[in-house]
């Protein structure tokens, strides 16, 4: 995680000048180009109903692009249904993955604030990290793993293009 640390946990301060909608935006952004990032691909490396959890997301904001962050009614959905996913065998990374959507949902309010968007794109990367590296990580060890490189360089492009 260092590496995350060093290359996108900077850019905490300058989100707080997003507004709330555009923090959340980022965060499924992050979570989009995350998918194709696990190997084996995500349809494959995820159960079926956390994968259909993570889609229901993903086509919310595709029908509703101006308005999916005010759907109330959908996260509660959302949140729901992550409580009732069956208690199946999974990867390790499944679970950070997860949990970038399940921060993103429950915050309060719906009021995303950068500290929590930051802690959704965490999870992201913690979600590769860990589907590609095992024991004791160092930094060379991320810097050296190209799907790891690939998840901070797609944050990083993501994170910037917020804030332009």
């Amino acid at each position: 995680m260092e590496l995350w640390d060093q290359n996108v946990a900077p850019y905490g301060e300058e989100l707080e000048a997003l507004d709330n909608s555009t923090r959340a935006d980022l965060v499924l952004n992050v979570v989009a180009s995350t998918m194709p990032l696990f190997e084996p691909p995500f349809d494959d490396f995820f159960p079926e109903p956390h994968r259909e959890l993570v889609k229901s997301v993903l086509t919310l904001r595709a029908q509703a692009p101006a308005s999916w962050w005010d759907d109330l009614a959908f996260a509660r959905d959302f949140l729901t249904q992550y409580d009732l996913l069956p208690d199946v065998p999974t990867r390790p990374a499944v679970g950070p993955f997860l949990m970038a959507l399940v921060r993103l949902f429950e915050a309060p309010g719906r009021f995303l604030s950068a500290d929590e968007a930051l802690e959704c794109l965490s999870s992201c990367y913690e979600a590769i990290l860990v589907s590609q590296l095992t024991g004791r990580v160092t930094v060379e060890d991320e810097k050296r793993d190209p799907m790891c490189q690939q998840a901070i360089a797609r944050q990083t492009v993501l994170v910037l293009r917020a804030l332009d």
